[in-house]
């Protein structure tokens, strides 16, 4: 008999272990030179394990984005506003892909892998990667247009319209501003920025979790 609240930040447990696994896929396995995008060969280990984090956390954001949404629609009457349908989409969205996308992309620095094994020759290796890539790259475009880009416009309308009790100050608070804020960590080192995306997530289900309902709410 867990509280909304409570329900809510789960979120926040499951992209902590995004977080993980983004960076497990990210650190150091890749970046771009003057030649192009460059790759090293990192532990096939490092990507299931990357994997794996990926499929796990996604029931646990699954259960904490319904709870989300019901509370929206329940307690704050959302579900006739345009913003708050694409909210639903992108969340959705989210819950639908977001395992797909995290395994695709951990699948192509294996294909790399397997191609140095095979010919120890880099170029071959990212000729190979790109192939592979080719063939997952309209589903994950989907993905990212249909998740990060439709919750930004949909977050950013809601809370300046005053649909949900979010200050304005929180409008950076979600996947896609923080993941451009994280390229720049990138400067640091490459890689850097791999769990900036799924930090804005939690940041966004943290803010909707403290505001939008109190501490013994159960919608």
């Amino acid at each position: 008999m867990k509280t909304s609240r409570q329900k809510i930040l789960l979120a926040c447990i499951a992209m902590l272990m995004a977080m993980v696994g983004d960076y497990l896929m990210g650190y150091n396995t890749g970046g771009f030179s003057d030649d192009g995008i460059t790759m090293n060969v990192v532990s096939d280990l490092r990507y299931a394990a990357s994997s794996l984090l990926g499929f796990l956390c996604m029931p646990l954001f699954a259960i904490a984005a319904l709870e989300l949404l019901k509370v929206m629609e329940t307690k704050y009457k959302l579900q006739d506003k345009k913003l708050y349908k694409l909210f639903k989409f992108g969340n959705w969205s989210g819950i639908l892909y977001f395992a797909f996308v995290h395994i695709g992309l951990c699948m192509l620095p294996v294909v790399y892998n397997a191609g140095m094994e095979a010919t120890a020759d880099p170029n071959a290796s990212m000729d190979m990667l790109l192939r592979v890539g080719k063939s997952i790259l309209i589903p994950l475009l989907i993905a990212y247009l249909t998740s990060d880009i439709v919750v930004l416009i949909a977050w950013v309308g809601m809370v300046v319209k005053g649909h949900i009790p979010v200050k304005k100050i929180f409008l950076i608070c979600n996947p896609l501003v923080i993941a451009i804020i994280g390229n720049l960590a990138n400067l640091i080192h490459d890689g850097l920025d791999s769990g900036f995306e799924s930090f804005g997530w939690l940041l966004m289900y943290l803010v909707c979790a403290m505001c939008l309902v109190n501490k013994t709410e159960r919608v």
